[in-house]
């Protein structure tokens, strides 16, 4: 009957996902090149940006992170939120009148697209970094973030991740959320 022939349908769908998945899971693995994740390309401003300017323009790109230019281009140091809130929020620094070569992370560590992952993850978590410059071709072409990496990881095994509470509108007992 029609239900019979549904029935068969979503379980050749089902398969059919399953099999996908399956084969999206083995395409990342720890020693692959940085170059597979899903990267960026890193957005700039230049050294003599105002702080307020360099914000504003993280905020409506959306960017946790930019990378700092000097004259001819070249990347000199990046800043971060972090950088924001440790460096300029808590010492109440005047945004308007302060250039962003002041409060930037100067000569950041970077990496090669080649390098693997899991070299990246050693240096993030090593130096407490959110953000590492990527270089293809000796230039820095891309920025990586923590988040790229777990979006990635979180793609490639889902069926995992993807574990929904057993009561969809569950509330919680705090205002938090915890």
């Amino acid at each position: 009957m029609v239900s019979d022939y549904i029935e068969e349908e979503l379980q050749i769908m089902d398969e059919s996902i399953k099999s996908t998945l399956d084969n999206i899971s083995a395409a990342i693995e720890i020693n692959d090149p940085i170059k597979i994740l899903n990267l960026d390309y890193i957005h700039t401003v230049t050294q003599d940006t105002s702080l307020n300017e360099a914000v504003a323009y993280m905020a409506d790109n959306n960017k946790g992170c930019v990378g700092i230019r000097d004259r001819e281009g070249k990347i000199v140091g990046i800043f971060t939120e972090r950088d924001l809130l440790r460096r300029i929020v808590s010492k109440n620094v005047n945004m308007s009148s302060s250039k962003i070569q002041d409060y930037m992370t100067r000569n950041p560590q970077m990496l090669s697209e080649e390098d693997p992952i899991a070299f990246a993850l050693n240096r993030m978590s090593d130096g407490s970094y959110r953000h590492i410059p990527i270089t293809k071709n000796g230039e820095v072409r891309y920025m990586l973030s923590v988040k790229d990496i777990v979006d990635q990881i979180s793609l490639a095994y889902r069926d995992k991740v993807l574990n929904l509470p057993p009561q969809l509108k569950q509330d919680s007992s705090s205002q938090y959320g915890g």
